[in-house]
This record gives C-alpha cells, sequence and structure tokens, in this order.
C-alpha cells in the first residue's frame, strides 16, 4: 500500500487530496482539504494576483504542508492550473509561494490539465462501456470548458471552448442579476454550444454525458437525487431546476453541511442544463472525480503501481485520424506512411534512442504531415502547422503538440537551426525533431507517387546502413528518385546510410 497526496492550486480553489493506492482496491480517498482561491477572479479583474491572494494562499499551502506531513506519505504532487499564467505577477507569486511554504509548485499547460482529468474519468470502472456506444465528455474549469465526443469506443473529436464557471459569473455581476441580463448570458451559452453540435454531432446522439468535476456530484450526493452517480436527463435537469441559493442555505442549515464557492453555483447550473438540452443524452454521469484522482493515476501508472486499463496512446492515435479525415487528407497515403515510418522507427530504436511515447509522436506526424493541404497546397507547410496546434489531442502537452506541428513543418519547409528555435525549444526537443523528421523523411520518399507501389516491405541495420528491401507492383523511377536527398538528410542525423533494395514484380 502507498499514500500519495494531490495538491491542485486551480481558478478558483486548491484541493488537497491523501489517496491510499491499493493493487487491488485501487485508489481510495482518506483526506481532503479544499479552499476557496480568487487567483481567477483577480486576473479577470486586475490582470494580477493581488497581495491579499498569495498571502490567502500561503496560508492554505502551509496547512496542506502539516497534514501531508502528519499522513507521512510516500510521495506528493503540487500543481497548478494554466489560468495562473494570465496574471501579470505570476513568476514573482509563484517564487514567493516556494520562499514561503518550499511549495515548488509546476503550472501545466490547458492540454495537459484536461488530459489528468479525463485520467481519472478514464479509469472508473464502467468507463469503458459508456464510451462504446455514444458520449459526450464534459469538463467545465473557471474559464473554459472542453468537450469530448466519443463514437464506438473512439474519440471523434476535443474541442475547446470559452466558457467556465467562474467567467460566467463574472459576466453575471457585470451585466447585472435581472432577468434580461441572464437571458443574454443564456444566449450566448446555447449559441458556442448550438455551433459545436452542427460542426462536429452530425449523425451522432449522444447516449451518455460524463460530468468531469465535483460540483454536480457533489450536490447530488449531498442531496440524494442521483442513484450510483447516474441519472435519467429527465431526472437531471428536474434536479437542477430545484437548485439555488436559498435551497442549498436551507440544506446547510437542516444538514449542517458547507457547499463551497457559493458564488458559481448559478454559471454551474446554467452550464450543465444548457449542455443537457444541447446534447439531450439519455443519461447523465457525474463520476465525482477531477485533476487530484488523475494526478493519483498518472503517479501510479508511472511508478507501476496501478496498470493502467485504458489505452491512452489509442486515444491519440484515434484523435489524429479525425483531424486528418477532417481535412481531407488522402487516406490511403497515410496508412502507408503510418506503417512504414514505425517499421523505420522501430529498426532504429538501438540507434535513435527514441521511446514509446516518441513513437506516438510519429505515429501522430505520419497521419497529419499533409493536413494543411486542406487549405493551401501552396502553403501547406504553415497551414498543417496551424491546425495541429489549433487542434485539442487529448493526452498530448502542448510541447508535444508544437513538436509534432513543427516536425511537419519542416518536411517542406527548409530546417531552421537550433538558435532560430532557442526559445521554444530545448537542445533535447530540436534534436528529437530532427529525427523524427528524418523518419518522416524516408517513409514519405518510399510513397511519393501516393499510389502505394511498394509490397513485402523488409528492413534491417548491417554495416551502418538501412537496408530496405522491398517489391514493387509498378515503377519506383518517381520514388528512386526522392529517396537519394532524403536518405541524405537520414544519413546525416543518424550516420546510417538507408539503401533500397528492390525485388521487381511488375
Amino acid at each position: 500500500m502507498k499514500l500519495f497526496a494531490s495538491i491542485y492550486v486551480g481558478s478558483y480553489e486548491t484541493t488537497m487530496k491523501v489517496f491510499e493506492i491499493n493493487k487491488q482496491k485501487k485508489i481510495k480517498t482518506i483526506e481532503t482539504i479544499k479552499a476557496p482561491t480568487d487567483v481567477i477572479k483577480d486576473v479577470l479583474n486586475t490582470g494580477s494576483i493581488l497581495p491579499e491572494t498569495t498571502d490567502k494562499l500561503c496560508k492554505v499551502l502551509l496547512d496542506i504542508k502539516s497534514t501531508i506531513e502528519s499522513y507521512k506519505v510516500d510521495s506528493y504532487a503540487i500543481l497548478a492550473g494554466p489560468n495562473i499564467k494570465q496574471a501579470d505577477n505570476a513568476l514573482i507569486v509563484l517564487e514567493q509561494i516556494k520562499q514561503r511554504t518550499g511549495f515548488s509548485i509546476e503550472v501545466i499547460s490547458n492540454s495537459e490539465q484536461r488530459f489528468l482529468g479525463y485520467q481519472a474519468v478514464a479509469s472508473t470502472e464502467d468507463f469503458e462501456e459508456l464510451i462504446n456506444e455514444s458520449a459526450v465528455l464534459i469538463d467545465i474549469g473557471g474559464v473554459s470548458l472542453q468537450i469530448t465526443l466519443f463514437s464506438k469506443g473512439k474519440i471523434i473529436t476535443t474541442q475547446h471552448l470559452s466558457l467556465g464557471t467562474v467567467a460566467v459569473s463574472e459576466d453575471i455581476k457585470k451585466l447585472g442579476t435581472s432577468s434580461a441580463s441572464f437571458e443574454q448570458i443564456n444566449e450566448m451559452v446555447y449559441k458556442e454550444l448550438e455551433v459545436f453540435k452542427t460542426m462536429f454531432l452530425r449523425g451522432i446522439e449522444p447516449k451518455y454525458m460524463i460530468l468531469l468535476g465535483v460540483q454536480v456530484s457533489t450536490f447530488a450526493e449531498k442531496i440524494g437525487s442521483f442513484s450510483n452517480k447516474k441519472v435519467s436527463v429527465t431526472d437531471y435537469l428536474a434536479f437542477l431546476n430545484k437548485i439555488n441559493k436559498n435551497v442549498l442555505k436551507q440544506l446547510e442549515s437542516e444538514n449542517d453541511i458547507y457547499f463551497d464557492n457559493e458564488n458559481i453555483i448559478e454559471p454551474v447550473i446554467m452550464l450543465y442544463k444548457s449542455l443537457a438540452e444541447t446534447f439531450l443524452p439519455k443519461m447523465v454521469v457525474a463520476p465525482g472525480v477531477s485533476v487530484c484522482e488523475g494526478m493519483a493515476y498518472n503517479h501510479s501508472f508511472n511508478k507501476k503501481w496501478l496498470t493502467a486499463k485504458h489505452d491512452f496512446d489509442n486515444d491519440i492515435i484515434t484523435a489524429a485520424w479525425s483531424i486528418a479525415k477532417r481535412y481531407d487528407s488522402y487516406q490511403p497515403h497515410l496508412k502507408a506512411l503510418f506503417k512504414l515510418s514505425g517499421e523505420i522507427f522501430d529498426t532504429m530504436k538501438k540507434y535513435h534512442g527514441m521511446g514509446k511515447r516518441q513513437r506516438v509522436l510519429m505515429q501522430c506526424i505520419a497521419i497529419l504531415h499533409d493536413c494543411g493541404k486542406y487549405i493551401s497546397l501552396a502553403e501547406a507547410s504553415s497551414c498543417s502547422y496551424t491546425i495541429i496546434m489549433a487542434s485539442e489531442i487529448l493526452g498530448l502537452s502542448h510541447k508535444e503538440r508544437e513538436i509534432i506541428a513543427t516536425t511537419v513543418e519542416f518536411n517542406r519547409k527548409p530546417l531552421e537551426p537550433y538558435e532560430s528555435l532557442s526559445d521554444r525549444f530545448t537542445i533535447e526537443e530540436y534534436l528529437m525533431i530532427l529525427k523524427l523528421l528524418a523518419i518522416l523523411k524516408v517513409a514519405n520518399a518510399l510513397d511519393r507517387s501516393h499510389k502505394q507501389k511498394i509490397k513485402n516491405v523488409s528492413m534491417r541495420v548491417k554495416d551502418r546502413e538501412l537496408i530496405i528491401t522491398i517489391e514493387a507492383n509498378s515503377s519506383l523511377a518517381l520514388e528512386k528518385g526522392l529517396f537519394k536527398k532524403n536518405a541524405d538528410f537520414f544519413e546525416q542525423i543518424f550516420s546510417i546510410k538507408p539503401v533500397l533494395k528492390e525485388n521487381k514484380r511488375f
């Protein structure tokens, strides 16, 4: 048995959870501490984090530190959500926290935050059953929400919308609490959701709506309306219509309980209600997990304390294929390149020093390398970069997405020296881009005509040569003409020369 503590500094609250991790019983929460945090309110109103907010945050973190020390946890992690970076004085505040509490807080990107939440919900018992039909996973944060659409067990799309509980709450404050103001905000919310529905739900009717986050499930548990954290959409909407500040105050007094962050109750209800009325699922599921659980699962998977049941790498590949399909990339060529680049990667494993994660990036590069042609044949490289950077791929960090996009961009554009990219990548990341690019170029040369002429490919490394033996069903004049140039670049990167050997069959 292991003890792990997750500490997460979010947009509107700081949460600490201590988990008992057991291979048989999985993860069990044994302690929870929550405290309101005004970080995002300060940022939205002033652009900075105020001194009193920093003081309050430091006091909370010192209490948390005492708690995890008393539990003698085996390890802990402390993260902050991406919105803290919006503050003008974010670096100063993080340094003050380090000096006053001893905590070095890692600020994660939106992609990383959303993935941690996804890891938590994907580790629940019936997740696979839910997505095997059709489902929308809703992750509502303080500033934005993310919607992931599943159909037949596969990710169709992940989209980021600028709607969040704190952001809507601040809009309500600015416009006032009149019925006209609420109508304006409601109209804005419904409009954004209808755009998503029109563009991505074509022919898909989600059976389940999965709510990632603790707000609704906390209400449900305390009021007793949910059964096994699932409810019909009719009962769910009736449940939401009952909730308001007066109801919660009455429940507090009658049951000696306390609902945190009262100011976001109305935005939470507004958003969850509009989501249900837009998507009209048959069932609503509130697993009651959040980023903290995701941090615990992520740590447990990395430490081999637990084994992930869900294939998160396959989610990434599936999402990449969905993007390629959306931008009408030529599927036969992509499938050929996907296979060839994987074979080169595996054959060169002893020589390139990259691992399983980089292989996933290589597969995404193969799938997405031509997506920009949908917008412009002449500027395909730049357009591909823009598409990839603008597309949420659940499971990839922002930096990994940038590595994929840059590699794809350099497939057609001249390679830039490290000095030109040193503000974006470390030396190690730049070298990774070079290695992935070299593999892409050789694989692409083998199907340059986009006609899948080669069959029965075998590869081996011998005497500093990557010997690629193929059979062809037609002339390889075009492929051979371009192979040498790309092989030369490959040799510069790995000091191994690709050599093409053909067994003719036409």
